[in-house]
């Protein structure tokens, strides 16, 4: 009996060795998830944005003639946009859908056909489509977006190989379009929501200043992405 009990001790502690042993050789192969690099961040909250379809969009020129600023709700593609915009003194009424746009002047009740080549659209499509060309990502830390926690990455984008990357000829142009705004490669600014906020991991503002002469540095905001956008001609 002593003998027997003994055996099973024995071999009850190998098999327990074994099991241990597999535990113990399953976590350690497997480690811990890596924690995504500042360059994954702001291409994550990007892409997130463009898959969102629409958001409230806010965008600011500083140009040679001053400051343009807008905004209104927005569709990323095809590209649509109903927007209120400050042209120094005056308001005006824009409409864009697509290749098309309309202004309004304030005060005015006519609608005029305008080029979309006038009004920075390729800064808010092109922008999005940018992420590609992103080069020597940071994090800068913890800085608001008007009110709203959030973590600033900044960084350098190649506009010339996001053009390259861009998956269509639309998206391109759009590039272009960015690249005679800002530079073919600008500096950026990204401001993503803070982690275990509401805002979390969401694209907030994107900021382009121009490494070279261009026209002028362009801030983007982004609010309720995913909203309803309804845009018709007028």
């Amino acid at each position: 009996m002593i003998r027997g009990s003994r055996a099973s001790l024995v071999v009850l502690g190998a098999v327990l060795a074994v099991l241990l042993a597999g535990c113990t050789g399953g976590d350690s192969a497997a480690g811990p998830d890596p924690s995504p690099t500042p360059q994954d961040v702001v291409t994550g909250a990007g892409t997130a944005l463009v898959e969102a379809g629409t958001a409230r969009v806010t965008v600011t020129l500083d140009g040679p003639t001053g400051p343009l600023s807008g905004g209104g709700p927005v569709r990323f593609d095809p590209f649509a946009a109903d927007l209120t915009v400050a042209l120094g003194t005056r308001g005006a009424h824009v409409r864009v859908l697509d290749d098309d746009a309309w202004l309004r002047l304030g005060g005015a009740e006519q609608w005029q056909r305008v080029s979309t080549d006038l009004l920075p659209i390729g800064a808010l499509s092109g922008a999005l489509h940018a992420t590609s060309g992103l080069r020597d990502v940071t994090e800068q830390g913890p800085e608001d977006v008007n009110g709203v926690p959030a973590v600033r990455y900044a960084g350098t984008v190649d506009l010339t190989a996001a053009r390259d990357a861009a998956p269509g000829s639309a998206e391109a142009t759009r590039l272009d379009e960015l690249a005679g705004l800002v530079s073919p490669n600008p500096g950026f600014g990204a401001w993503i929501g803070a982690p275990g906020t509401e805002q979390d991991g969401r694209l907030l503002q994107l900021r382009l200043e121009p490494a070279e002469a261009a026209t002028g540095t362009v801030t983007l905001t982004f609010a309720e992405p995913g909203l309803p956008v309804d845009v018709t001609a007028p």
